[in-house]
């Protein structure tokens, strides 16, 4: 087994977003915690909460919470469960991580270190890690000094003599024994007999020095993904401009995106709440147009939300949260990428953003209808999601959407005058071509000399092409079709009414034009 400690010395303070403002975590007398700033002004751990203030009047001064710590403690181990799924909490401050079977996927002890370092740095957290055989030695070197490891039997002696034996956590209430006894190390400890250190100091504590030692067996209880994430943050100090929330909201996606990967997930919508003092909390749902756990896309997106957000008064507290997630299993790198999938990734891309920034509702799209009306065949619908296909058919899919309609009967053209053949001008469904651009309302036509009259004579190229439907929903249509030619060579689409519908004057009416 291959165990890996992670010790977080500044936890209390991380859980907080970073800020160049002087910050210190206190209890109610005296200074626990502070960041760099404070402690250039002079704020040092000990100080009493007077005297910091004194010293630094713009000090940002937060009591320390356990449950914040907690809660931040459970959060960074769900984030960790992608990489292994031995999770093991060591409160207050610690977690230990058995990484055995997970060497080979993530490249090797040193590149698995590499990702956790860059990882929870991404989230805003100083660690000191090390690696040994055992957990407590996992534990007891990386609260020792960052970088240690203990892999073989011999590395393992030699790395655990030289740990102070404070760092055990049960020498705490013995530590003056120990002291007055001359044992400042684990090798000190080592030395003395052992009937009699028990008499002394109890056996608690050389139980721990033997699961250190991998002397006995030592079991431990693995923690469990939560089934939903919701995560709350609070800041530092109160946020007046909604764009400057995401440097605090990218740890929280990051938080995310490593939640979504232990459970093999992606999220197809995410919620960020801004809580206020006294006005009701500012509601951002952001929507994705596919299901993804990429933290870089996702911040993009929350960034094109924000620059259209205005806040009623400052933000305190941040809250992300997401129950819309979808089955997405890893996937294998490609040897020979897409310029397709590529383009489609392109696209996906634009439209999440475009929805962010101009609202979800107002990035539509055409879906077709069974019905042959023209003016029938398709919908406007808000772009939900975009099919798993190249960009070029989805881009397609909207616009050729406008005149993609069944038809009943049709009619080979009437010349041999090719018409249409540019895909990006019409669209042909059943051997007739159909126009891209119709019209909201078809425009009635003067007929001079049993002739259809637009700006002129209109020449009849092919057609007709009839059109009998609607009976069922009281809309009987009873139409011919024909594309014509004006007197400005333009294609148009034109239809002759057979019959009055009740209410309706019959003739000639324009429907669409070709481009």
């Amino acid at each position: 087994m291959l165990w890996i400690g992670l010790h977080f010395p500044r936890l209390a303070l991380d859980t907080f977003p970073a800020t160049t403002a002087p910050l210190a975590i206190a209890d109610a007398r005296l200074i626990l915690l502070a960041n760099t700033s404070a402690l250039e002004r002079g704020i040092s751990p000990g100080q009493k909460r007077s005297t910091a203030l004194a010293l630094a009047p713009e000090l940002l001064l937060h009591d320390h919470d356990p449950h914040r710590q907690a809660a931040a403690l459970q959060g960074l181990a769900s984030w960790l469960l992608q990489f292994t799924p031995g999770v093991s909490l060591e409160p207050p401050d610690a977690i230990l991580l058995e990484v055995a079977a997970s060497l080979r996927l993530f490249g090797g002890r040193d590149a698995l270190m590499t990702q956790l370092r860059a990882g929870l740095a991404a989230q805003g957290f100083g660690v000191q890690a090390a690696s040994a055989m055992t957990a407590t030695a996992a534990l007891l070197l990386a609260r020792h000094r960052d970088g240690l490891a203990a892999d073989q039997p011999a590395q393992l002696n030699l790395r655990l003599a030289r740990v102070p034996v404070a760092a055990l956590a049960s020498a705490g209430p013995r530590l003056e024994t120990l002291e007055r006894l001359g044992v400042r190390t684990l090798r000190d400890l080592l030395q003395l007999p052992r009937a009699g250190l028990a008499r002394r100091v109890g056996t608690e504590l050389l139980a721990e020095l033997d699961r250190a030692f991998g002397r006995v067996a030592e079991p431990r209880a693995w923690f469990g993904a939560p089934a939903g994430f919701d995560v709350r943050l609070q800041l530092p100090a109160s946020v007046e401009q909604a764009h400057a929330l995401l440097f605090a909201a990218r740890r929280l996606l990051v938080q995310l995106a490593g939640w979504l990967a232990a459970r093999h997930a992606a999220v197809r919508s995410f919620v960020l709440t801004g809580e206020h003092d006294t006005a009701a909390p500012t509601v951002l749902v952001l929507h994705l147009a596919d299901a993804s756990r990429d933290p870089e896309r996702l911040v993009l997106l929350l960034r094109e939300k924000l620059e259209t957000v205005r806040l009623p008064e400052p933000v305190h507290t941040i809250r992300l949260a997401s129950d819309t997630i979808v089955e997405a299993p890893m996937s294998s790198d490609e040897m020979f990428p897409c310029a397709a999938n590529s383009a489609h990734e392109g696209l996906v891309r634009l439209v999440e953003r475009l929805q962010a920034r101009l609202g979800h509702a107002q990035i539509q799209r055409l879906n077709l209808v069974e019905d042959h009306r023209p003016e029938s065949a398709c919908r406007i619908q808000a772009l939900e999601a975009l099919p798993a296909a190249s960009a070029a058919t989805a881009a397609t899919a909207a616009t050729s959407a406008t005149a993609a309609m069944p038809a009943a009967a049709t009619a080979a053209p009437a010349s041999g005058r090719t018409i249409g053949a540019n895909p990006a001008e019409s669209a042909t469904i059943t051997g007739l071509p159909r126009p891209l651009w119709l019209l909201q309302r078809p425009i009635a036509l003067e007929e001079r000399n049993s002739r259809p009259w637009f700006n002129g004579p209109l020449k009849l190229l092919a057609g007709p092409e009839r059109i009998e439907t609607g009976w069922w929903d009281a809309h009987l249509v009873q139409r011919d079709y024909f594309i014509a030619e004006s007197a400005e060579d333009t294609l148009l689409w034109i239809y002759r009414r057979r019959t009055a519908d009740p209410g309706a004057r019959t003739g000639w009416f324009l429907q669409g034009m070709f481009g």
